[in-house]
């Protein structure tokens, strides 16, 4: 029996996420990976420990454990898990795996351009390439025991209404209100951090966002971002106290056992004016619509073309970012996005969360957003939290 802090994830699921994989880096015309970066070792290996993770495109894989191997061991349930001194050690460990040359996968959308020279001095025999979008779209789809977790997470967030009842207040600031949310979460057995693959970007929570700062823009490519606490972490919740009869943007990520769901509710303290009523009700219809037409075989970039053309001429629609959607699974920007260009149909057990929102410069933002799972003929709502303007 291994002994560890935190529960492991099973045999079974490792070993089918292997076989996926290897079929997609065979189909390719890789012989075989390297995977490094934290996350995707989570995924195929079962620890996020400082390791090298050999994966023949044929053949059984083995983990190089830099730091801390015991912890690694206790965690992964690879057969062959074993230390690493040095990288000079890779040739030989690739050439244990049957890998003695060849086209080598690097998941390049990650990892570092030093990283990645290094490699090359020390892998000569090697083409290096990049396999991240395979892997990516292997993690995609989501196994039940995955769901299980997803679902966790998209419950907790099922009581933020009964959350901000209770703590929302006219005069506290925006970062007041976030910990009281985040305190909430944490208790409900949230991990703090939301992973991110793309650069620069970090998220701890969610963002909570009143009146004209969520109209504040930024750096990610997201319809609202806030102006932060400081200019070094320029997103998000900021010292603004919140006032009554302005909207309030609840977006946040849940986290259950790694696994996210995303979900925001828009609230105000008494009675908003009319025209976020109306900008309010249209991002509801933005999302029936895009709802309505999910299903396998349809492809994002067209569930992108329904929301654009639902949203009409109104102006703020997403904050004139192109997307209406993202994947998520142990990071919060995963496949499918719901955005021009995605062209790959959706599948069956793919998770997306949709968010029409809109924003308007210098006064603020409303919008809602649900986690969906993609069934055989349509989608499955997940977060379940009331969808109606709360006015509190």
């Amino acid at each position: 029996m291994r002994e560890t802090l935190c529960a492991v994830i099973p045999q079974e699921q490792i070993e089918e996420r292997l076989v996926r994989f290897q079929a997609a880096l065979g189909a390719a015309g890789f012989d075989g990976a390297l995977i490094v970066q934290e996350t995707d070792l989570v995924y195929l290996a079962g620890t996020g420990q400082s390791a090298h993770l050999l994966v023949p495109a044929e053949g059984r894989p083995a983990l190089l454990v830099r730091k801390t191997f015991e912890r690694a061991r206790a965690e992964s349930p690879l057969e062959r898990v074993e230390p690493l001194s040095s990288l000079r050690e890779l040739p030989a460990a690739l050439a244990s795996v049957g890998l003695e040359g060849g086209r080598l996968g690097l998941e390049l959308d990650v990892v570092p351009a030093a990283s990645y020279l290094g490699y090359s001095r020390r892998l000569p025999g090697f083409g290096l390439a990049d396999c991240s979008a395979l892997l990516r779209r292997v993690r995609a789809v989501k196994s039940e025991w995955e769901l299980q977790r997803i679902r966790g997470a998209a419950e907790m967030l099922s009581h933020v209404p009964e959350w901000m009842a209770r703590h929302a207040r006219a005069g506290m600031t925006e970062l007041e209100l976030a910990a009281e949310l985040e305190r909430e979460l944490r208790l409900a057995g949230h991990q703090g951090p939301i992973r991110f693959r793309a650069f620069n970007n970090e998220l701890f929570y969610g963002s909570v966002l009143a009146g004209p700062s969520a109209a504040v823009p930024g750096s990610t490519e997201t319809p609202i971002v806030g102006p932060g606490a400081n200019v070094a972490v320029s997103k998000g919740a900021s010292h603004r106290p919140i006032e009554p009869g302005e909207p309030i943007v609840i977006d946040l990520a849940g986290a259950w056992e790694g696994y996210l769901a995303d979900q925001t509710r828009t609230f105000s303290l008494g009675p908003l004016a009319g025209l976020w009523r109306d900008r309010y009700e249209a991002a509801r219809v933005v999302m029936r619509a895009v709802v309505e037409e999910a299903r396998p075989g349809v492809a994002p970039s067209r569930l992108w073309a329904v929301a654009a053309a639902a949203a009409g001429d109104r102006p703020g629609f997403m904050g004139g970012v192109s997307f209406v959607g993202h994947g998520f699974g142990l990071e919060i920007d995963e496949l499918p996005v719901l955005a021009p260009g995605f062209d790959e149909p959706l599948e069956p057990g793919m998770v997306f969360a949709l968010e029409p929102k809109f924003v308007l410069p210098g006064e603020g933002a409303v919008g809602i957003e649900n986690s969906y799972l993609v069934l055989e003929d349509g989608v499955e709502r997940l977060t379940t939290a009331n969808e109606e303007l709360l006015e509190l």
